[in-house]
């Protein structure tokens, strides 16, 4: 690239012309390259050849004298800018819209791309001084010895950060996006340069680190080898109760949690046997860390409901010294006041008392599956409190047909025929039920046969509501799929299609 330059102009307008030449073009390269919306390969090109403008337009208000001097510098700062910009407009031909665009690839880091444009710039550089200044290159080398020496230990934790940030590319343990622990802090990679690597955590706090220290340091990426991330949460559980009711209460619980995969699948361990409690994880794996707080309070939430539901006591650090036998929770015990409900109506206030010792209530958190249709079951669900939503399959999606409160029953007919769910009960708040196994209502029935005849009425009259609900919502649901063919055979024949 050759570059000359105008002589001086004379005093005057064009002078001041010139000089507000050069401020518009300073100007315009500060704007281009302060503009992170456009490519890095077109800010650099524009701003280099927006400051080779610069130069000429500048060195042509020089006086003849001064340029004449000064022409030999100014060819060599030139040429430097030139071969810069068109090695970054090259740079975005081939990288940014060959491969990232065209051919999908990842893009280059920038690291790298800055350290192939400083070693452009100094070969040009040297080159330039050898054919413009003929300067001997060999001397200038020997004789900056020891100007190097002192550069380099003056500069030996910059130095070190921009080699390590070379490693670092080479190697990528990490990429913008990861999560990451860096010793004692995690974040979200959101740069890496050729000196730091910036981290930004859950709290947005900003880190950043230098590469030379990221290289010594222990690197955990969250994300590496797949974005699926095991949690786990420790429970204390108390010795009366077996394993394998803890684990499978467990495993139910966490496994139907919102944010927590399905494959790989949920399990629970023992994992320490303590002086008065026995240590169990609940382990699960999730793919969105961003989240795992707010995962694991919801999986903590749910398994507080699971254990409670299966009468299992949660140990506390204390040491119980006694004989005896631990007397039921009295807590969870049902009086024949929480069953008065229309089905049991033809029960006797001592029939009605026997069942009642035979029951304990059961809590459910909001959005918790009580019962899912199509599984088998030998129960019937009274609710004490909250509210419940009735939901039937339509297609993939489920239906709301029916809301029951305090003082509802649901789940009757796999109660007395062991029939499948015919529904889903989903908890729409915190609810209270108490759940009625056909072993307690066996008991009943021996001994009062005639009870049959009278509960099957109630059941039949109610049967008959919930098959209507159940139509109506599969007609709705029809009627909406016929709307939505004619509609599109309507678009269809509109474009012609």
């Amino acid at each position: 690239m050759s570059i000359d330059f105008l002589p001086g102009g004379p005093l005057g307008g064009i002078r001041f012309v010139q000089v507000l030449v050069i401020g518009m073009l300073l100007a315009i390269a500060v704007a281009v390259a302060g503009r992170k919306d456009w490519p890095l390969s077109v800010r650099r090109a524009l701003f280099f050849f927006l400051l080779l403008a610069l130069l000429v337009v500048g060195a042509s208000i020089l006086p003849a004298e001064t340029l004449a001097a000064a022409r030999p510098g100014l060819l060599v700062a030139a040429q430097m800018f030139g071969w810069v910009g068109l090695f970054e407009c090259a740079q975005g031909l081939l990288v940014d819209l060959i491969l990232v665009r065209w051919l999908g690839r990842p893009p280059v880091p920038r690291i790298l791309r800055d350290f192939m444009t400083l070693v452009l710039a100094l070969s040009v550089f040297m080159l330039s001084l050898r054919g413009a200044l003929g300067v001997n290159l060999s001397s200038l080398l020997a004789t900056s010895a020891m100007i190097s020496v002192v550069l380099g230990l003056a500069l030996q934790d910059t130095l070190g950060s921009f080699f390590a940030g070379l490693a670092l590319q080479m190697e990528a343990p990490l990429a913008i996006g990861d999560w990451v622990q860096i010793g004692d802090y995690q974040g979200n990679v959101s740069q890496v340069s050729w000196r730091t690597v910036r981290i930004v955590s859950m709290e947005s706090d900003e880190y950043t680190f230098p590469n030379s220290l990221l290289t010594r340091s222990t690197l955990v990426n969250f994300s590496r080898p797949t974005t699926a991330h095991q949690s786990f949460v420790a429970v204390r559980v108390h010795y009366r109760h077996p394993p394998s009711l803890v684990i499978a209460a467990l495993v139910d619980a966490v496994k139907n949690t919102p944010g927590v995969l399905a494959n790989p699948a949920a399990h629970a361990l023992v994992w320490e046997f303590d002086d008065s409690q026995i240590v169990y994880r609940a382990r699960y794996w999730i793919d969105d860390y961003r989240r795992i707080n707010y995962i694991r309070s919801d999986v903590g939430a749910r398994i507080w409901y699971g254990l409670r539901r299966s009468g299992v006591e949660h140990a506390y650090p204390v040491r119980l010294l006694r004989r005896e036998a631990p007397a039921p929770d009295q807590g969870l015990r049902v009086d024949a006041s929480m069953i008065e409900v229309d089905l049991f109506a033809p029960l006797t206030a001592t029939e009605r008392d026997s069942l009642a010792s035979c029951l304990r209530r059961a809590a459910y958190g909001s959005g918790e599956e009580i019962i899912r249709q199509g599984e088998r079951g030998d129960s019937l669900f009274v609710i004490l409190r909250g509210l419940v939503e009735v939901r039937v399959a339509s297609g993939e999606e489920q239906e709301v047909v029916n809301t029951l409160g305090a003082g509802r029953i649901f789940g009757e007919m796999s109660l007395l025929t062991g029939a499948p769910r015919s529904a889903t009960v989903r908890a729409v708040d915190d609810v209270e039920v108490v759940p009625v196994t056909a072993e307690a209502f066996r008991r009943i029935v021996a001994g009062n046969p005639a009870v049959l005849e009278a509960v099957a009425g109630v059941v039949s009259r109610r049967r008959s509501r919930l098959d209507a609900a159940i139509h109506e919502a599969e007609a709705e649901a029809a009627a909406r799929s016929a709307e939505h063919s004619d509609l599109l055979d309507r678009v269809r024949s509109f474009f012609g299609v």
